[in-house]
């Protein structure tokens, strides 16, 4: 007796027989074998401060100085800046950073932003660092084109699938990306970048070393002021590369490493665990650390799709929103040790924005944007005090906040 497929049966058959002789072909098929670079990289460091390749020792050119790095970043740059900080910190976050673009325009209308004395970003965040550092209204301006009227052609392209198959190293072309950032990061801004670091001001970017598996960090205004068409190459590659999350974009060569997105490891680059002693109260009073981020406050409950895709999508969700809150706890008691302020903006959980941050909707984008826009502009839009963590007992989070124990100012 004959048996007769269904047509979509056979086509299941076809297409699953198509897949296995690619598969065997991939098989023989690979990328070329790296050797691990010796370069010695250039203004970058671990984020303690030390050199990636010789980690026993301080970075050299990537910090403000080895006092700096004894005494901790807070104090030297009280001590050189002549008043308390105000230090920004730009969380990761895909499309959503247009919340932090919309944000930072919002809060120049209130009229009380101040000049950052140091910036620091990761993946989106460091996309709106270059400009959020700056900090006029025609920089608040270029965020807000950037994040509201692009669209996904011109941050990628999308590949043919199985080129993944055949020694390729991400599912999308970001071509579109690279000629983003040569549009914005102009010489003219990579001069200014360098004015500031004769003002002692510093813009810190981080990214993932996938060789070493570490975050380093890269500072930005040192890069400027070196000048030259090669380093402002570099500045563009760096932002470039904190905004790339492996497999769907490429990863970016520099010096002979490979780096992925910054936020891999961490979302959110800190400035204050720094140094090597107990921090003092601060020199001209408290000042603040600022974090934007470009996230909701809370992920609610939700029934998932019990498959592939509806299981990954909440599992990396969940891993992020770990990683953040550890952040942001950290970021707290950084702020808590040297007696400054906290204040945390994100995104209202009543936000009408999307979930996919690779998707560069512009409805969505500008979705985002008014609600960062419309949050600054609110009597009091900041959070004093982090999110309470599974890991955290509310006990602890209440000692930290005490204004005027031991573990909020050490002498």
């Amino acid at each position: 007796m004959q048996v007769r497929l269904p047509v979509y049966g056979l086509r299941k058959i076809v297409i699953l027989a198509g897949l296995c002789a690619v598969l065997v072909v991939a098989g023989c098929t690979s990328a070329p074998e790296r050797t691990l670079s010796q370069t010695q990289p250039k203004f970058v460091a671990l984020p303690n401060g030390h050199d990636p390749l010789k980690p026993g020792q301080l970075a050299v050119g990537a910090s403000p100085g080895n006092a700096a790095l004894i005494e901790g970043v807070i104090p030297h740059f009280e001590r050189v800046r002549g008043h308390a900080l105000n230090i920004l910190q730009l969380s990761g976050g895909g499309q959503n950073g247009s919340f932090g673009a919309g944000f930072l325009k919002g809060w120049r209308a209130r009229g009380d932003r101040p000049q950052f004395d140091i910036v620091t970003g990761i993946s989106t965040g460091a996309l709106l660092s270059t400009h959020a550092f700056l900090g006029t209204a025609a920089d608040d301006a270029i965020l807000e084109e950037i994040f509201t009227s692009i669209s996904t052609k011109q941050v990628y392209k999308k590949r043919f699938w199985l080129s993944l198959l055949f020694a390729g190293n991400s599912m999308y072309d970001t071509a579109p990306l690279r000629a983003l950032l040569d549009k914005y990061i102009t010489e003219d801004v990579f001069k200014r970048v360098a004015a500031a670091y004769d003002d002692n001001r510093y813009l810190m970017v981080g990214t993932t070393n996938l060789d070493y598996r570490q975050t380093w960090v890269w500072n930005l205004t040192r890069i400027a002021k070196e000048g030259g068409p090669e380093n402002l190459t570099r500045f563009k590659k760096i932002l470039m590369a904190s905004a790339s999350p492996p497999l769907a974009f490429p990863p970016v060569e520099i010096d002979g490493y490979l780096f992925g997105d910054g936020s891999i490891r961490i979302n959110l680059l800190l400035i204050g665990l720094q140094g090597t002693v107990v921090p003092k109260p601060p020199m001209h009073g408290p000042g603040t650390i600022f974090v934007i981020h470009n996230g909701k406050e809370s992920l609610p409950p939700n029934a998932i799709r019990n498959d592939v895709l509806g299981i990954g999508g909440p599992a990396l969700d969940s891993m992020m929103t770990s990683s953040m809150e550890t952040q942001l706890l950290r970021s707290f008691a950084a702020a808590r040790a040297h007696g400054y302020q906290f204040r945390l903006a994100a995104i209202p959980n009543d936000a009408a924005i999307g979930s996919n941050p690779l998707a560069f909707h512009q409805g969505e984008m500008r979705a985002a944007f008014v609600a960062g826009q419309e949050l600054a502009q609110r009597p009091d839009p900041w959070q004093k005090v982090p999110p309470k963590s599974d890991d955290l007992p509310d006990w602890a989070l209440e000692y930290l906040s005490r204004p005027n124990t031991e573990a909020a100012v050490r002498r």
